[in-house]
């Protein structure tokens, strides 16, 4: 029978992600897995070559994120559920999935639990923009939710 002992899960905070979330702590209770739960601060480099231009940022702004952000991962797991499993909250800052290939391979993750798509929007219609590479890249198995509102497009 098959073990996992370390369950990473990338949360965007989105609903997709918290019904993605469902199933990462069901198998954690299963399992009597550890449940890492992972957010990453996109760069802003990434998201746009204007970006910077059009947004200067400081470090009081990137240290208000970081705490706001530090906020959101401690309220992902409820504090009765904390109790009852272990959990572990990271904070990342670069492209989601290469901070989530990165942690899983630091962390010796059994199994990564992420939604298909996070953020609507047409660039991916049939993965997200993390989970596709992250399906190909990561070092163990990824298991992908699919949030029941999301209607699957044929090509």
């Amino acid at each position: 029978m098959i073990k996992f002992k370390r369950i990473l899960f990338p949360t965007d905070f989105s609903p997709a992600a918290s019904h993605a979330l469902d199933f990462a702590i069901s198998l954690t209770l299963e399992h009597e897995a550890t449940l890492h739960v992972v957010h990453v601060i996109e760069d802003i480099g990434f998201s746009s070559p204007f970006t910077l231009s059009a947004f200067p940022t400081t470090l009081e702004y990137h240290h208000g994120l970081e705490e706001k952000v530090r906020g959101e991962l401690q309220k992902v797991i409820s504090p009765q559920l904390k109790r009852q499993i272990s959990v572990e909250e990271h904070l990342a800052r670069g492209k989601p999935f290469v901070e989530i290939v990165r942690l899983a391979r630091e962390l010796k993750a059994d199994l990564i639990v992420i939604p298909t798509h996070c953020k609507p929007g047409p660039k991916h219609t049939h993965l997200g923009s993390t989970s596709e590479p992250l399906v190909r890249k990561a070092p163990c198995p990824v298991l992908l939710i699919r949030h029941p509102e999301f209607e699957f497009v044929m090509p």
